[in-house]
């Protein structure tokens, strides 16, 4: 039982050093450059030979850096993880117990902390839109620093539990599994593809589980803050694309007005 880390970045070189110094040589590391000007392609080369590194001239998208890489990937698993996380010592090989002892268990998703320890929100309802309103409304709070709130949800996330869907920043896939539902939808170039993958795999007969024995430290939305009105752009985009392929046509023109209203009072 093995597992294969990909990691897509974009213009975070200290975090990524930081990311794949949290990982154990023992494992393949996949790395996914996508065409960032801060040297982290040449980073890479220098401080992990070991890595293989995919260097992009051009920013294809998320999406698509995670299906160029689980090709080249040996590793009966997947773990996805994004360049601004960590992995505590023994965390992947306790992923791997995970879907050894839950063969049922087609991805997993964990608990996940920023740098201050602070609860993140890591998981998510069924794709109906008013519980998706009330998540953004708690995944604002959370950003904003309510502790408090913090503290709350992870009480009541501390068992393991099946779960519609799990964030990207930090998701465990059995290999197989991925390609079986045809990897990542290109058509998100960022944003809401972990969600509509999770729940193609759920709609499969995959179980998607979030196990919170596990924490990772993920300081949240690095690579978007780095071109913050382009990641925007692309959440909108994604957004309208998520709700049509699951929802149909008629919610798109919903979906319009609520981004309307969002950006008139943010």
């Amino acid at each position: 039982m093995t597992i294969t880390v990909v990691v897509v970045s974009y213009e975070v070189r200290d975090l990524l050093s930081r990311c794949l110094g949290s990982l154990a040589a023992a494992h393949q590391v996949v790395v996914v450059d996508n065409a960032s000007c801060d040297g982290s392609a040449e980073m890479v080369r220098e401080r992990f030979p070991q890595v293989e590194l995919m260097a992009r001239n051009t920013n294809g998208g998320f999406s698509t850096a995670v299906n160029q890489a689980a090709k080249r990937a040996t590793g009966e698993f997947l773990l996805l993880l994004n360049p601004d996380a960590t992995l505590p010592l023994g965390a992947i090989e306790a992923m791997e117990r995970l879907l050894c002892n839950r063969p049922t268990v087609s991805a997993a998703g964990f608990r996940q902390v920023d740098d201050k320890g602070d609860f993140q929100l890591a998981l998510g309802p069924p794709p109906w839109l008013s519980l998706e309103i009330v998540r953004q409304q708690l995944q604002r709070r959370l950003d904003g620093g309510d502790a408090r709130l913090g503290r709350l949800l992870d009480r009541l996330l501390s068992q393991p539990r099946r779960v519609p869907w799990v964030a990207g920043s930090c998701l465990l896939v059995r290999q197989r599994a991925f390609f079986d539902v045809g990897g990542f939808d290109e058509r998100f170039f960022l944003f809401f593809e972990d969600i509509d993958f999770c729940l193609r795999l759920a709609a499969r007969g995959g179980q998607v589980w979030y196990d919170p024995s596990i924490t990772v430290i993920h300081s949240r939305g690095a690579s978007a803050q780095t071109c913050s009105e382009a990641a925007q752009r692309a959440y909108r985009d994604s957004q309208l694309w998520f709700w049509e392929k699951h929802r149909g046509r008629g919610i798109r023109q919903l979906i319009r007005v609520y981004q309307v209203l969002r950006k008139m009072v943010s």
